[in-house]
């Protein structure tokens, strides 16, 4: 009996010995889930990497945390969903932050902030307007292209109900061909995209409209970008947060950001949160 004891707290130990580390590797990962089509926030390579400042961003931050990151790429109207089941524990791809999204959701402190705008054919005359009143004159009748689930599509439907017709996109590599085949007339999104876009030879027909949709004017849009995760995970918040403290007090965030996007679109320190 005792030797059957012994044999048993033998296997035991050798279990824990094997299992400890990959149950300790288990809890360190951290799933990240994104878009994967949101140039320059996240993008997809040919070869299937997932890339982007977002993803330069979460890997600099997890080093930091000393933890280990897994990607996982999904369309954006599956990710809340997602996350809320447990799937995921943080979200990123240019994730306004936003009241309403705050009620159900936490965020980590913003860490990025772009405007909207729309985008259009340099010969369909939409440009030049001064503020929005004039392009929302200009765009009354026409189709309007924006990717579902996003602020864009929330603005879309707040300030042009009824007065355009609208088709809702699932990723915004799909509203930029619609754009060049000249399926819509004018679309609308984080002004990052179509900075993307307008680089290349491709998107060389298609310009940026003024004037800039900012968070200032249409509060409900948010006050910029941060990272999306359960309310119950306020440990990992909170390490996620002392490293974006430390990325944007070294100009790390700053250097990433002018990589992606060729400016700095970084926020400052959330005094709340990084100190004084």
């Amino acid at each position: 009996m005792q030797k059957t004891i012994k044999s048993l707290l033998s296997v035991l130990a050798l279990g824990a010995i094997l299992c400890g580390p990959a149950v300790a590797q288990d809890q360190a990962e951290v799933r990240i889930g994104t878009d994967g089509g949101y140039l320059p926030w996240t993008s997809t390579s040919p070869s299937g990497e997932l890339t982007g400042f977002e993803i330069d961003l979460a890997k600099q931050v997890c080093d930091r945390m000393k933890r280990s990151c897994r990607f996982t790429a999904q369309p954006w109207e599956g990710q809340i969903p997602a996350l809320e089941q447990g799937k995921y524990d943080i979200l990123v791809g240019g994730i306004a932050i936003t009241p309403e999204r705050q009620k159900r959701l936490a965020f980590t402190q913003s860490y990025a902030n772009l405007p909207i705008n729309f985008a259009a054919a340099k010969t369909s005359s939409l440009n030049g307007k001064a503020n929005w009143q004039e392009l929302k004159a200009a765009l009354a009748g026409k189709t309007i292209g924006v990717q579902s689930g996003t602020q864009s599509q929330k603005f879309v439907d707040n300030e042009l109900k009824g007065e355009v017709t609208v088709r809702l996109y699932d990723n915004q590599d799909s509203l930029n061909l619609d754009l060049l085949a000249g399926r819509v007339d004018a679309a609308v999104a984080g002004r990052s995209p179509w900075i993307a876009l307008t680089r290349t030879q491709q998107g060389e027909p298609i310009e940026i409209l003024s004037p800039n949709i900012d968070f200032e004017q249409f509060n409900y849009l948010g006050v910029g970008v941060g990272g999306l995760m359960r309310k119950d995970e306020e440990d990992l918040r909170k390490t996620w947060d002392a490293a974006l403290c430390e990325l944007k007090a070294s100009g790390e965030l700053k250097s990433i950001s002018e990589k992606w996007f060729g400016f700095d679109v970084s926020t400052k320190p959330d005094a709340k949160v990084c100190g004084a």
